[in-house]
C-alpha cells in the first residue's frame, strides 16, 4: 500500500484535514506500525489550536500513545517483525543524547536539539492509518493474554499511558510494598490512574479530593484491596487542616512515606504542598507531576529538619514502560471498568471534531475517549 489516510495539521487556525499521504517506510531503526487505537487526552484541542502553546512543526499529523501492530521493520530489527501487538511510546529521545526529547505528536520540545527531532524524521504521529517509529519506543504485548485471557479490549489497552505516567513518578521514589502513598488531587486523569498504580505496587493508599463522589468511586473500585483511605479536600489557606486530614488517615504514626502531587493548573497556591510536607514522615518522598504553571512555596525548615526529598518528574523511562507491562501481563494492574472507567467513547479518523470535542468535555477519572484509525 504506498497511501494511507493521515489526519493533517497545516495551520492553528485551521482544523485538522483528513487526506490521503503517502505511507511512511520503514528505514534503519525504524519500524511501521498499523495503529489500532490511540488515546486523545482532554486537552488535545488546545494544543492544535495554539491556545496551549506547545511547539509543534507545521504542516505534521499529531497524535498520542497507541496501541498497533507491526507491518514492517527496518533492516536491523532483530526482535520486532510483522503481525507483532506493540505498545507505541511517543516520548521520543535524541539517539546520541538521550536527554534531548519531544512527545511524538504533541510537544515539539521547545528548544533547538528537540526541535530537529520533530523538525526532521518525527513530525507525523498517531493520528493516521500508519505510523513510523523507532524500534525502540515499540514494546511487543502479549495478546494471549491480555485479550483472551484477561479480556481486554484494544481501547482498553489505550489505559496505559494514562497509568505509566504516574507509574513513572512512584518509581522514581522506589515505592516498596507496605508504604503509604498519598494522591493529591486524586480525582483527576492521572491522579485517579496514581491510586490503582499505587495499589497495584502494594502500597496503601490516601487518596485526597474535593468531589466526594469521585472519592466514592475511587472507593467501590478498590475495596477489595482494603488498603484504600479517602480524604476530602476543604479550603485550607494555611494547609493545616488539610494535613490534619491527611494524618488522622495515614495507618503510620510517623507520616506517610510518599506524597505524589497532581495539582492542575488552576490551582493557584501552595497550601496543598504544605500539608504534603507536614503529612510526610522523616525522609519522606515528595513527587511533583501536576500541571501547576507558577511557582511554589514550600516550608524550608519543615523539610531541612525533617529531610525529605522533593522530585519532578516528567513522563517515564523506557524501563518503566517494560515493568508496567509486566505488571498489566500478570494481572496485578487493571484496565477498564476494573480500573474504574466506566465510560469509552471511540471515534474513526472522519470523525475527529467529535472526538476532540468528547475529550475536552473529560472531567475526573472515569472516562476515556479514543481514536481507532
Amino acid at each position: 500500500m504506498a497511501t494511507h489516510r493521515a489526519l493533517v495539521l497545516r495551520s492553528r487556525d485551521k482544523p485538522l484535514a483528513l487526506e490521503t499521504v503517502p505511507r511512511p517506510i520503514a528505514k534503519a531503526g525504524q519500524a511501521v506500525v498499523r495503529i489500532l487505537c490511540a488515546d486523545i487526552v482532554p486537552y488535545m484541542s488546545q494544543v492544535l489550536d495554539g491556545s496551549r502553546p506547545y511547539p509543534l512543526s507545521l504542516p505534521m499529523t499529531p497524535g498520542n500513545t497507541a496501541i498497533g501492530r507491526v507491518v514492517e521493520v527496518g533492516p536491523d530489527a532483530v526482535e520486532l517483525a510483522p503481525g507483532q501487538l506493540v505498545f507505541c511510546d511517543i516520548t521520543i529521545r535524541a539517539r546520541d543524547n538521550p536527554n534531548v526529547s519531544i512527545l511524538f505528536g504533541i510537544h515539539g520540545g521547545g528548544y533547538s536539539a528537540a526541535q530537529k527531532l520533530m523538525d526532521g524524521e518525527w513530525r507525523d504521529a498517531t493520528y493516521a492509518e500508519y505510523t513510523k517509529f523507532p524500534l525502540e519506543n515499540l514494546y511487543r504485548l502479549n495478546e494471549e493474554i491480555l485479550f483472551n485471557k484477561l479480556g481486554y479490549t484494544v481501547s482498553d489497552l489505550c489505559l496505559m499511558p494514562v497509568c505509566l505516567v504516574p507509574f513513572g513518578g512512584l518509581s522514581e521514589v522506589d515505592v516498596k510494598p507496605g508504604e503509604v502513598v498519598v494522591v493529591a488531587p486524586a480525582t483527576g486523569r492521572y491522579g485517579g490512574a496514581a491510586v490503582a498504580v499505587a495499589l497495584a505496587m502494594g502500597a496503601s493508599v490516601v487518596a485526597a479530593g474535593r468531589n466526594k463522589n469521585a472519592l466514592k468511586a475511587l472507593e467501590d473500585v478498590h475495596a477489595h484491596t482494603g488498603r484504600l483511605k479517602t480524604v476530602t479536600l476543604v479550603e485550607d489557606a494555611t494547609g493545616t487542616s488539610n494535613a490534619e486530614a491527611f494524618k488522622t488517615a495515614i495507618s503510620k504514626a510517623e507520616g506517610a512515606d510518599v506524597y505524589i502531587d497532581f495539582s492542575p493548573p488552576a490551582i493557584k497556591d501552595n497550601s496543598l504542598l504544605v500539608a504534603a510536607v507536614a503529612a510526610l514522615r522523616p525522609f519522606g518522598r515528595l513527587v511533583l507531576m501536576g500541571g501547576h504553571s507558577g511557582e511554589i512555596r514550600v516550608p524550608y525548615l519543615d523539610i531541612m529538619f525533617k529531610s525529605i526529598r522533593i522530585q519532578g518528574r516528567f513522563m517515564y523511562s523506557r524501563q518503566h514502560v517494560l515493568q508496567l507491562i509486566q505488571m498489566a501481563e500478570s494481572g496485578l494492574l487493571k484496565f477498564g471498568s476494573k480500573l474504574g472507567i466506566k465510560k469509552t467513547q471511540e471515534f474513526g479518523l472522519e470523525s475527529i471534531g467529535d472526538a476532540l470535542e468528547a475529550a475536552g468535555k473529560l472531567s475526573g477519572f472515569g472516562s476515556h475517549v479514543v481514536l481507532k484509525p
